[in-house]
């Protein structure tokens, strides 16, 4: 199951205007493989938001029984 099928502010928050954006931010905690994570991903822009830089990490953070 995607996300793209649920409509509201976290949806649109993906399509607005990146004006004046200097960076964005979502993160998530997964369970899996019995390990309780935290996914990160980024992106910065430049000045004139011609270009970005994207970068993801996983933080394990709490074994789950």
């Amino acid at each position: 199951m995607t996300n793209d099928k649920y409509d509201g502010p976290f949806k649109s928050a993906f399509t607005q205007d990146v004006t004046g954006v200097i960076k964005q931010e979502l993160v998530t905690y997964r369970v899996k493989n019995g390990m309780l994570r935290k996914e990160t991903v980024t992106r910065l822009f430049n000045k004139d938001q011609t270009d970005w830089n994207d970068v993801s990490s996983t933080e394990p953070l709490v074994e789950v029984k």
